[in-house]
């Protein structure tokens, strides 16, 4: 999986905008591996019909959850640019196992000393994603990797991805995060936010709440950078960060999450409302 993203990250001026400027844009690795870039494999890139973020995160997936790459079968679902994309991974990319060696023993310790301080609480963080999202969850298991590559990570239907952060404790945050992207009805959310003029990316916002929610009794600092939900990068954080908190309180107090979204939506065009009669 490393050596997947490295090659992406690596042709990532090849591969769309949603993944280019997302987890895939690691400018600096992109930089320092220059020269490990191959004009055969950037004609090939531009010669093939460029890969769809749903098909790649499908592939990422498949390169998860395969013990050897030999069990993605050609013909098992992969399109044309999955199938070259995975025949770039059978080849070996160019310098990589040099990398490899460097930063394997590293990712093998993080995990150890990550794995120690998730088991106490991970189930219960599973368990409050699950309450607050008012679903159940669908998937028996969740396969985590650590890609040292990244810029960020992701997350799709049973897998996340991600890079190892200095602190464990953000490490944990990031972790609910990509959680809550697989159980939080984003579309749902984004539907009831279009329908009432609202920003969608408030949809992001939601995701970032439910995940601190479902994680912040099991963090020793709160106040850390990167632990409460950042009012720089998601929007309406201020005006829906009581609203969470208070539902995270009694979740009950809504019989799904669909009415708790019709609340939130209020407040938002109440506090939108506000906002112009100020101005």
């Amino acid at each position: 999986m490393n050596e997947f993203c490295h090659i992406s990250v690596l042709y990532a001026d090849q591969l769309p905008d949603e993944l280019a400027l997302g987890m895939l844009g690691n400018k600096s690795y992109r930089e320092q591996n220059a020269l490990l870039t191959d004009d055969q494999v950037l004609r090939g890139f531009r010669q093939s019909e460029q890969i769809s973020p749903r098909a790649w995160y499908s592939l990422a997936r498949a390169v998860m959850r395969s013990g050897k790459l030999d069990e993605i079968k050609p013909g098992t679902g992969l399109n044309a640019p999955a199938e070259f994309f995975l025949g770039l991974l059978r080849d070996g990319a160019m310098g990589y196992d040099g990398i490899w060696e460097k930063t394997r023993d590293g990712l093998e310790e993080y995990k150890r000393k990550f794995e120690a301080l998730w088991d106490p609480v991970g189930q219960k963080t599973v368990a409050n994603l699950s309450m607050l999202t008012k679903r159940e969850w669908v998937v028996d298991e969740i396969l985590v990797n650590f890609v040292d590559c990244l810029w960020g990570g992701f997350s799709w239907v049973d897998t996340v991805a991600f890079t190892p952060f200095p602190d464990k404790e953000v490490q944990k945050k990031f972790l609910a995060h990509e959680l809550s992207e697989l159980i939080t009805p984003s579309s749902m959310v984004e539907s009831r936010l279009a329908e009432s003029g609202l920003d969608v990316g408030i949809a992001h916002t939601v995701v970032d709440m439910i995940a601190y929610f479902s994680v912040k009794d099991s963090l020793s600092n709160l106040e850390r950078k990167g632990i409460r939900p950042n009012p720089g990068y998601y929007p309406a954080v201020e005006t829906l960060y009581p609203l969470f908190e208070k539902y995270s309180r009694d979740p009950s107090a809504h019989d799904d999450f669909g009415t708790f979204v019709n609340d939130m939506v209020s407040k938002l065009k109440e506090s939108e409302g506000q906002l112009k009669v100020h101005n």
